[in-house]
C-alpha cells in the first residue's frame, strides 16, 4: 500500500494503515511505486504536487498507475478529468469535474457527519480547504454525501473523496479501499 508522500497529510494515512496492521510505503519518487498494488493520494496543495512530481518522471507513473487509487481532498482534485481552476492539471483517472477550495479558505474548514454508501451509520467528514464535486459522468457512482451534496465517488477501482477520512478516527474507509 503506497501513500504519496511528497507533501500534505500523508502521515495521517500511514497511521491509519498502521492501526489496520498494514505497512504503508511512502511514495516520494518514481522508483517507490514499484510493487505497489494500492495508492493513496492525500490532501495537500495540488499545485505543489504538480511541480515536485515532475522531477523524476513520478507524475507520468502516477497518471499510468492501474491499481486501486484513493484520493482524499487534494487527491480527488488530481484524479479528476476536469479541474475548474486556472493552471490546474490532473491525471484524468475519473470522469469528474471539481472546483478547488470550493468551501473557502483554511478558516472555513469544518467537520460534519455525512453518509457513506457502504456504512449503515453516519461518518465524520473533515473538510479542509476542500474541493467540491461539480459533476460526474455516467460511469461514476456517488459514494458519499453531506446532505444532498456528493462528497465522494467511485469509478472502477478509483475512489475520490473531497473530505479527509484519515482524520475521522476511523479505519472503515481505508478498510473498504483495501478491498478494491
Amino acid at each position: 500500500m503506497g501513500v504519496l508522500a511528497i507533501q500534505g497529510d500523508f502521515q495521517a494515512h500511514l497511521e491509519v494503515l498502521g492501526l489496520m496492521g498494514v505497512t504503508g510505503r511512502e511514495i516520494r519518487n518514481s522508483g517507490d511505486l514499484e510493487g505497489v498494488t494500492h495508492l493513496i493520494v492525500p490532501g495537500g496543495e495540488s499545485t505543489t504536487i504538480q511541480k515536485i512530481a515532475q522531477f523524476d518522471g513520478l507524475w507520468d507513473k502516477l497518471v499510468d498507475f492501474q491499481g486501486p487509487v484513493m484520493g482524499t481532498c487534494m487527491g480527488s482534485i488530481l484524479m479528476a478529468r476536469t479541474i475548474l481552476s486556472p493552471d490546474a492539471r490532473g491525471w484524468g483517472m475519473i470522469n469528474l469535474a471539481v472546483q478547488r477550495n470550493a468551501y473557502g479558505r483554511q478558516i472555513n474548514s469544518f467537520a460534519a457527519r455525512g453518509k457513506i454508501a457502504f456504512l449503515d451509520h453516519e461518518f465524520e467528514m473533515v473538510f479542509i480547504r476542500a474541493p467540491k464535486i461539480i459533476k460526474y459522468g455516467d460511469d461514476v457512482k456517488p459514494l458519499a454525501w453531506l446532505g444532498n451534496e456528493v462528497t465522494g465517488v467511485i469509478s472502477g477501482n478509483k475512489m475520490a473523496l473531497t473530505f479527509h477520512p484519515e482524520l475521522s478516527g476511523s479505519t472503515l474507509v481505508h478498510e473498504y479501499f483495501l478491498g478494491l
